[in-house]
């Protein structure tokens, strides 16, 4: 939903379709009221992309006004239950709606088709939800908060990405925004693809949908960190051979669960503190000859310490092929963060209220 949310989509749609983890979102609707974002969607079938508003804003979006973004949520709602009831299928094991929380259409929107979808079908539904930088002001900070507390009362979890920590000073906003849904999207495709198992991809211990969704509950922070492995090709052509890292001089063992621990470390999406954390799941993604048990074992155990409780899940996704070693954090159940304090403080400054 929105435009955030919308460029989020369409990327997890690609690697849906030509990526190494197929099939992984195989009903995807892009909503907005803005005619001009749903152009911009490169991926998305025409037919699937759902323009809000025709008759209130004329293709021109709301404007940061979330109550205008609610409303003409609330009259097109019809409709996108009947696109979303055509297009989905048995194979469904959960609805995700990705939204920038500090946007209009997505911000008004996202709570009005969060309690349709939970009233009409069984499956739980979560949200990756997008927080604002401080550059974006005060308004989407106050339409965040505002989002976040709706959805909270309506949703199963909700796993945030902080524009804030991810921002890059030294780029354009443009080329800043592609490098920040770039990396959020890193992770998504491992997490939903590892329960898909095929043949050649089954795990020691395997990473299923009912994994994903008993870990993921609340507010919820992923964490992502990968590691380039030895290939054919540097194995034949040593001469090629790449500058070696501190942690490629590790055992097997410990290069696993250091790259486990990176992504608590330097991988969040938002950050927190890991000792409040109720819940956590950890996947470990790579060549089958490069995933390391020991160390995935060390790894889990540090985190069963390192969290509120002991409840953790996980496993390990082959990926023969691959030239890199993934590391995939859930962490979940979250009373409250400090990146969300800090909206609430700029929220409460006070800003006057779009008119509608």
């Amino acid at each position: 939903m929105g435009q955030a949310g919308g460029r989020i989509a369409d990327l997890l749609y690609r690697h849906s379709l030509y990526g190494d983890h197929g099939n992984i979102s195989p009903v995807n609707l892009a909503i907005n009221a803005a005619r001009a974002d749903l152009m911009g969607l490169r991926t998305i079938p025409k037919r699937d992309r759902i323009l809000l508003g025709q008759t209130e804003v004329r293709g021109h979006g709301v404007g940061l006004v979330r109550q205008m973004g609610a409303k003409v949520t609330k009259d097109g709602l019809h409709n996108v239950m009947h696109i979303m009831a055509d297009r989905v299928t048995e194979y469904v094991d959960a609805y995700l709606i990705v939204v920038g929380l500090g946007g209009g259409t997505g911000s008004g929107g996202a709570p009005v088709v969060a309690a349709e979808i939970k009233d009409s079908y069984h499956e739980p539904v979560f949200v990756l939800g997008i927080l604002p930088s401080d550059e974006e002001g005060k308004l989407m900070a106050s339409n965040a908060v505002e989002c976040l507390y709706e959805l909270l009362k309506i949703v199963d979890g909700i796993i945030l990405f902080d524009n804030n920590l991810w921002r890059r000073e030294d780029l354009p906003l443009e080329q800043t925004y592609k490098i920040m849904n770039y990396w959020l999207i890193k992770p998504l495709p491992l997490l939903l693809g590892a329960g898909e198992a095929t043949r050649d991809r089954v795990g020691i211990k395997v990473v299923d949908a009912g994994d994903i969704i008993n870990s993921w509950k609340g507010i919820s922070v992923l964490g992502y960190s990968e590691l380039k492995v030895r290939t054919w090709v540097d194995k034949i052509l040593p001469f090629l051979k790449r500058r070696r890292s501190s942690i490629d001089e590790l055992s097997p063992t410990l290069r696993t669960s250091t790259l486990l621990k990176n992504a608590a470390a330097s991988g969040l999406s938002c950050k927190c503190n890991l000792s409040e954390a109720q819940k956590g799941l950890m996947l470990l993604a790579g060549p089958r000859n490069e995933i390391n048990i020991e160390g995935y074992s060390l790894a889990r155990k540090w985190l069963e310490d390192s969290i509120a409780t002991e409840q953790v899940r996980g496993g390990d996704y082959p990926l023969d092929g691959d030239s890199m070693l993934h590391g995939v954090l859930v962490l979940s159940g979250f009373d409250d963060l400090a990146r969300l304090k800090d909206l609430r403080e700029v929220a409460a400054k006070g800003v006057p209220k779009p008119k509608m």
